[in-house]
């Protein structure tokens, strides 16, 4: 558990440093970010079907502090399931996010990191992550007396995003309904292919099972037709 109050004169008042030929764009500087960006709004979206809940990311967001946009890598938005943001708006666009994610960039200082953590926490987002891709690490931050706390998010069940953060073969990944983890690398889709093998191959055993039922019935009603004559 690390505890640290932010510096409000160390925090930047932009949250992306400015690029040649770029406006201050969200930034996500690695491949590997990308494949954790990937992996986190695919496995969210999965287990949020049935809400009414959008689930997005690297969108910028105006928190209503005064301060100039943040960008969460996720970002999960209550009743605006089907909208489209180009920068969300908390109080004119909709409500706060319920969850949020961070995800470590090589450039990112823990002021920076601190700082976007505490501006969506006093924003009123409930659960707020910082998922660390290179030392493969996550905590949930919240808000103390003493400053942002940071906890360990393994193992703990996040209802904003209705998954587990844990591990698999010794990795850093993402558990959903049914026991199905999901880190960078693997196929989005390949657990659905596996269960419509698993589908393919029990319908193909009942059919096995009932031809072979049907021609033990054949031959019961040939055995009753013999036993039968005079």
């Amino acid at each position: 558990m690390a505890r640290t109050t932010v510096n409000p004169v160390n925090t930047p008042s932009v949250d992306y440093a400015h690029l040649p030929g770029e406006e201050q764009n969200p930034l996500m500087e690695s491949t590997l970010h990308v494949d954790w960006s990937i992996v986190l709004l695919n496995a969210a979206r999965h287990t949020l079907a049935d809400t009414d809940h959008l689930v997005t990311g690297n969108v910028p967001a105006i928190l209503g502090d005064g301060m100039p946009h943040t960008a969460p890598d996720v970002m999960v938005i209550p009743h605006a399931r089907g909208r489209d943001f180009g920068r969300y708006v908390v109080g004119v666009d909709g409500p706060v996010p319920v969850a949020c994610v961070e995800i470590v960039s090589p450039s990112n200082t823990k002021a920076q990191i601190r700082g976007r953590c505490q501006r969506m926490l006093e924003a009123g987002v409930s659960e707020v992550y910082v998922l660390d891709p290179i030392r493969e690490s996550v905590v949930k931050a919240v808000t103390s007396d003493d400053g942002i706390l940071e906890h360990s998010a393994l193992g703990t069940y996040s209802s904003g995003l209705a998954l587990t953060f844990t591990r698999s073969e010794g990795h850093l990944a993402v558990c959903c309904p049914a026991g199905r983890t999901v880190r960078p690398g693997d196929d989005p889709f390949g657990w659905l292919a596996s269960e419509m093998n698993r589908a393919d191959a029990a319908e193909l055993r009942l059919d096995t099972a009932r031809t072979e039922l049907e021609a033990a019935m054949a031959r019961i009603r040939a055995l009753e037709a013999r036993l039968s004559e005079p």
